[in-house]
């Protein structure tokens, strides 16, 4: 292979290995941009979970301490203690699951449950300390317990407490998406970014070959015609005026040959 063939086969074959490898790059990053979208749409589906499964197991411990403090009805005392297993149980999984940043946001969570359930345990255990318990004289000098009065100055506020804590973790958990979010707008570029280089290397390939092949093929062809056809019409002797290489140059000289025996 020699001259002008091995020329445009060898930039060519540039283009096509310059877009080769560069859409592997652009794959590469995109399977890898792909996989931390996946990761960041889980964490955040499982975050949601999570919390949402706190509220709603905090939200079935107030109803519970509501029917039985409240409305008196002491088939909910062992609901109350089932609710609050259950919130405990999604605290320690989210917790286990939890990153390393937001172990202590967690383990003040844990510390709110277990509150929650020993101001409703003393409740459970001793109804008559006057600390824990508001106590009303009725007429005929009988002490009963005020069921909404503990609630509103001993239960709710540790309930305020907890369901703070949730909410703090949940924010914590939605505010983490920044960053990743950042970190994925930067893969974004990483991965059009070896595109749009190739896209100008090709472009300037392209543009120097425009100039190969309109100076060293089309212009010595176009002369190469036209001296030739000045030669069978008029009997001009056959000299192109254009510069000719390689496989033009050998086409000139048998040309050459030819209209100087046709002269002799």
């Amino acid at each position: 292979m020699k001259g002008i063939r091995k020329r445009v086969t060898i930039g060519f074959l540039s283009i096509v290995l310059l877009l080769f490898f560069s859409g592997l790059v652009s794959l590469y990053e995109l399977n890898h941009m792909s996989g931390d979208i996946e990761v960041i749409l889980g964490s955040n589906r499982r975050s949601i979970e999570l919390t949402g499964n706190m509220l709603d197991a905090i939200s079935a411990h107030n109803r519970a301490v509501v029917n039985y403090a409240v409305f008196r009805d002491t088939l909910y005392a062992d609901s109350c203690s089932a609710r609050y297993a259950e919130l405990s149980m999604h605290v320690n999984q989210a917790r286990h699951e939890a990153s390393k940043s937001a172990v202590m946001m967690f383990d003040s969570l844990r510390m709110s449950t277990e509150r929650l359930h020993a101001v409703v345990h003393e409740l459970r255990t001793s109804r008559t300390i006057e600390n824990l318990i508001m106590l009303d004289t009725l007429s005929n000098g009988i002490l009963s317990f005020n069921g909404k009065g503990w609630y509103d100055r001993n239960y709710v506020p540790v309930y305020d407490e907890a369901s703070n804590s949730i909410m703090r973790v949940m924010s914590h958990a939605q505010a983490s998406l920044s960053p990743r979010a950042e970190q994925l707008s930067r893969n974004a570029y990483r991965a059009v970014t070896p595109v749009f280089i190739s896209l100008v290397v090709m472009i300037v390939i392209l543009l120097m070959f425009y100039y190969f092949i309109m100076i060293y093929a089309l212009k010595p062809i176009i002369e190469i015609n036209k001296s030739l056809g000045d030669w069978l019409r008029y009997k001009i002797p056959f000299k192109p005026k254009a510069e000719c290489r390689d496989e033009l140059l050998e086409l000139q000289e048998k040309i050459a040959n030819v209209t100087n025996a046709s002269k002799k």
